[in-house]
């Protein structure tokens, strides 16, 4: 009797994880035979075998040498080294993004002292570049069980980055008013992220109960105890990061006044779970139709739904494979206005803006940034750091990369490539892309056997011309994003809540389409992951001056508009009205008066509901206008 009742439990639990219609915020019941696959606080998945010195915890050094002598004498950068294809800093902006979306692995209370080289440029003699080594979980360490370390956040592309992945932060971030996240609000600034305080905007005292932040910024500035909440801990870490997270909190609520619009009897919480499904959605559909091939990470077509497979994130994934962002910042981050020009205040070094861009987003917004992130080619993903990352503040992300490897186990390079399948290289040059390399990596360890798997793969020569990866670093990163797709009951093509129709819509949102809807900027290229100079959009820069224009109502819900015109001069102006992608949709010309002009403006019903972009130009005076039709 009692072992039925027990297997009639089971079966109604696996019925309702079944039925269930939204994701859980930290990824519970996702799989309905192995519920906590996927979900935060489970271990992250060990691929190749450990390397500890006694096979479970000490860090293995043998025969291995200094990570900061490795960082100088393979890492140093002296000369700008743009990335062959012209990827922008999109690229590896977004890649950071997904990344703290999908993994997150906390330090612990246990600190290392790294050795320097006594010849060091940078450190004085006997200094030391202190390190932590990562929390791990209590069952292992011991009795010659591996360390084992547990996922902070959920595996799974989710969007948790926006909310949380815990239900305290999730909670904290909701403003439970038609579906909608909090946001700040500043004049003449689009909604920004909430600060921690009591209602969510700056002039208003700190609350104690915010949920924690790992990077707040300069306590000497002006800003001093106060900083953005994101879902995500780590997105006060830099201001393109930040601005990532602005741009799809703002995407949230926009979608809430869509779906309100559209359903004025749901409730908050239908709003906000349907919100946070299409944005999860969108993500996933950038991750996998735009970015991943834009760095040549081409996945088997989606066949469906797999519960047999752990979507859990890999251990050399984590510490090892995914840790290319650093290779490919740049020492100054542009920041570019809507005419395609350096703000007057001016770019601003990497450095300057590490953990301090609260600041800088507050005063500036984050156009600026976005636009320069188009705009710059981001550095070649290769075995070189740029001085910003590797001579910084007392330490050497280079250097912590090689630590952190050590620090986890994860097996030498040969180890790994075997693991995953790959045959295992016989010398240096098997795997590496420049002579250089070779001799320096020679030079450094006694054999290729020897080898740290980050500095293997940051090394390795890129597989073909479409891709930035290496052979080693591609097989990893594919299957990486094939288990998170193919083992997400939730994935969007898979999803039974989206409609053909809407899928379709899915796959056809792009990261600039994001961008464009939530923003103020007017002129943006298509794909977002190539870099593009202004003045090639649109085949040619545009001029901005005197004419001043507004368009009311914007955005346009009837096809019926305003534009409030003011000319100095009685002049004929064309009009002309470009969708997103700069294709010319109507053009027309129109007498001003000299003072304010009242001019209707009818917008085509047949004109899909999205961001158009109207010139107004004259012989001698010019403008644009940022148009949004519903």
């Amino acid at each position: 009797m009692i072992r039925l009742l027990v297997v009639s439990v089971l079966c109604l639990f696996v019925v309702l994880v079944s039925a269930q219609d939204n994701r859980t915020i930290d990824g519970i019941n996702n799989n309905p035979n192995n519920n906590e696959w996927g979900a935060t606080s489970t271990p992250l998945l060990r691929v190749s075998p450990p390397s500890y010195t006694d096979g479970t915890s000490q860090i293995n050094q043998l025969d291995l040498p200094l990570a900061r002598k490795v960082s100088n004498d393979l890492f140093t950068q002296n000369d700008n080294i743009a990335e062959r294809k012209n990827l922008s800093d999109f690229t590896w902006v977004f890649g950071q993004f997904l990344y703290n979306d999908i993994s997150q692995v906390v330090n612990g209370d246990e600190s290392v002292e790294l050795e320097v080289p006594s010849n060091d440029l940078y450190f004085l003699p006997n200094e030391t570049i202190t390190a932590n080594r990562n929390a791990f979980t209590s069952d292992s360490g011991i009795n010659m069980v591996p360390r084992t370390y547990e996922n902070a956040v959920t595996s799974f592309i989710d969007g948790s980055v926006v909310y949380g992945s815990t239900i305290e932060r999730a909670q904290w971030l909701r403003s439970s008013i038609d579906g909608k996240l909090r946001v700040s609000e500043q004049n003449g600034i689009y909604p920004l992220l909430p600060w921690n305080t009591g209602n969510a905007q700056f002039n208003s005292s700190v609350d104690n109960e915010a949920p924690n932040m790992a990077f707040p910024d300069d306590p000497k500035g002006p800003i001093k105890d106060k900083f953005f909440i994101a879902g995500d801990s780590r997105a006060n870490e830099n201001p393109l990061l930040l601005a990532m997270h602005i741009i799809f909190v703002r995407e949230h609520n926009r979608l809430c006044d869509i779906l309100k619009g559209k359903n004025p009897d749901w409730d908050d919480e239908q709003i906000y779970q349907r919100a946070r499904k299409m944005v999860g959605a969108i993500l996933q559909s950038i991750t996998y139709n735009e970015w991943l091939p834009s760095i040549g990470i081409n996945l088997p077509s989606y066949i469906g739904y797999n519960e047999d497979i752990n979507p859990a994130i890999f251990n050399e994934f984590n510490a090892a494979a995914f840790k290319f962002g650093e290779t490919s910042v740049n020492g100054t981050i542009l920041r570019i206005d809507n005419n395609g020009e350096e703000i007057s205040s001016g770019n601003i070094s990497f450095k300057d803006a590490y953990y301090f861009p609260i600041q800088l987003i507050y005063t500036k917004g984050i156009d600026v940034y976005l636009k320069g992130m188009g705009t710059q080619p981001m550095q070649e993903m290769d075995c070189k750091i740029i001085d910003d990352i590797r001579n910084f503040n007392d330490t050497d992300f280079a250097a912590i990369n090689i630590f952190r490897g050590r620090d986890r186990g994860i097996s030498d390079y040969n180890s790994m490539r075997k693991a995953f399948g790959l045959a295992p290289v016989t010398t240096f040059s098997d795997f590496t892309s420049t002579v250089e390399d070779n001799d320096v990596l020679n030079d450094l360890y006694p054999s290729v056997d020897h080898v740290d798997a980050w500095v293997g793969m940051m090394s390795e020569k890129h597989l073909g011309p479409n891709t930035i990866f290496g052979e080693l670093s591609t097989r990893i990163i594919k299957e990486q994003f094939k288990v998170l797709r193919d083992g997400d009951r939730f994935y969007y093509e898979n999803d039974i809540s989206f409609n053909n129709n809407e899928i379709e819509e899915i796959k056809n949102t792009t990261l600039f389409d994001v961008i464009m809807r939530n923003s103020q900027i007017l002129l943006m290229q298509e794909n977002l992951f190539l870099a593009m100079p202004h003045q090639e959009i649109l085949s040619g820069p545009i001029v901005f001056e005197s004419l001043e224009a507004v368009i009311y109502p914007n955005p346009v819900v009837e096809g019926e508009t305003y534009i409030n015109v003011f000319s100095d001069e009685d002049q004929l102006v064309s009009l002309r009205l470009h969708d997103q992608l700069g294709n010319l949709i109507s053009d027309e010309s129109i007498v001003l008066n000299t003072g304010m002009n009242t001019i209707p403006y009818t917008l085509d019903s047949k004109l899909y509901n999205g961001v158009y972009v109207l010139i107004i130009e004259s012989q001698s005076q010019s403008t644009i206008l940022r148009l949004i039709k519903q």
